[in-house]
């Protein structure tokens, strides 16, 4: 092996190194944010030894469950043929996996929140139906003729579009990468799904109020005027169909919000603050640990969750269920 290629190697793996030592100081560094979130102050000192061997098994961990995932890949796609993917089935936490599960819980009201906001309706529904109203007016257009209800097309369409109302991007600093907010980094994820929707969507508007509607209005006196709406028209739906594609990836980013706010299977919750948590919702199992004072609650609050076995799920709040002792 030449010089070079030893060199161009040893860049490679220097390269490689440099990223797993970045990722290391991010991951080491939110988790001593969401420490000091979940606890409300300084921790309390540990061992260094103790603290260092739970950091390596929580790396060990989070790579052994990549490397699961990574395998199990190609078999996922056969899989979802035969079982396709359900709106009760959560997807995995994604990008907020790797956060505290206590800090994931003390500001679960907040990251629902989010989520509603960014999903304020079925969006998907509304951009499907909004895509029939436009076909069906290209199909009219196609033919050559303009009937007297293809104004009542273009108000439909508007009426439909005026339904998506998604919260405007916003011009914000990226959370340091060592300290990240966590409810900044649940905006930022639905927002990074939500700004290339707008778009679309503004783009669709503009064809509709623009051109469309302006088209239209002309070839009611002059039939030249067909052809040139017939595209646009037929851009419209491109348009639609590609926000019809990113509002599906919008609902996979909340999904992910609202799993990583509600499932806490075999989560360490033992020190974590439960006064004033919304635990409605909430998904948990045998190996979940809660503060002693609350498992009683939680558990005569919850049932056996809908085809997942060993997972039960919190219905009522439990603490609305305490009886006084007084009583």
């Amino acid at each position: 092996m030449s010089g070079d290629a030893i060199r161009n190697g040893g860049g490679a793996h220097a390269g490689t190194l440099e990223a797993l030592l970045a990722s290391t100081h991010r991951d080491v560094g939110r988790a001593v944010h969401d420490r000091l979130a979940a606890q409300g102050g300084v921790p309390e000192l540990r061992d260094p030894d103790a603290a260092l061997a739970r950091m390596l098994w929580s790396a060990h961990q989070a790579v052994g469950t990549a490397v699961v995932e990574r395998l199990s890949r190609g078999t996922t796609e056969a899989d979802d043929e035969q079982h396709p993917p359900s709106a009760a089935r959560f997807p995995p936490h994604g990008p907020l996996a790797g956060r505290l599960a206590s800090v994931r819980l003390k500001y679960r009201r907040e990251a629902l929140r989010l989520a509603r906001i960014y999903w304020p309706g079925d969006l998907i529904m509304v951009i499907r139906a909004a895509l029939s109203t436009v076909e069906s007016l290209t199909h009219m257009l196609e033919a050559g003729e303009l009937q007297p209800e293809v104004s009542r097309f273009t108000t439909k369409l508007e009426q439909q579009l005026a339904q998506i109302d998604l919260p405007a991007p916003q011009e914000r600093r990226r959370p340091d990468q060592t300290g990240a907010d966590y409810l900044t980094e649940v905006e930022l994820l639905l927002e990074s799904q939500s700004a290339p929707l707008q778009h679309d969507l503004h783009n669709a508007r503009h064809l509709l109020a623009g051109e469309l509607a302006t088209l239209l209005h002309a070839a009611v006196f002059e039939a030249d005027f067909l052809l040139g709406a017939d595209t646009v028209a037929q851009d419209l739906v491109d348009d639609l169909e590609q926000a019809h594609g990113k509002a599906q990836a919008l609902r996979v980013a909340v999904a992910t919000v609202e799993r990583a706010s509600s499932d806490f299977v075999g989560e360490d919750l033992s020190q974590a603050n439960l006064h004033h948590v919304p635990l409605k919702g909430v998904r948990w199992d045998a190996t979940t640990l809660w503060p002693e004072e609350w498992e009683g609650l939680i558990r005569r609050a919850s049932m056996p969750a809908s085809g997942e076995e060993g997972v039960l799920i919190i219905a009522t709040e439990p603490h609305r269920s305490a009886v006084s002792a007084d009583v």
